[in-house]
């Protein structure tokens, strides 16, 4: 069996765990001067794009 592919850096959901992580850091300079953490802002962004929702229809988004 070829153990270099099971590697942690070879696997795809690492690299979009990191990729995720350093998207969500370049956004909280600008999110920490709102007062809101990014998953606040998803919320706030959904909302903005529809005028009223319940809170399980957000969730499914």
């Amino acid at each position: 069996m070829d153990y270099e592919k099971l590697k942690l850096d070879k696997q795809l959901c690492f690299r979009l765990y990191a990729a995720s992580r350093l998207i969500t850091q370049a956004y909280r300079p600008y999110l920490d001067k709102l007062g809101v953490t990014y998953p606040q802002y998803l919320v706030l962004m959904v909302l903005w794009e529809t005028d009223e929702l319940p809170v399980n229809d957000i969730a499914k988004r």
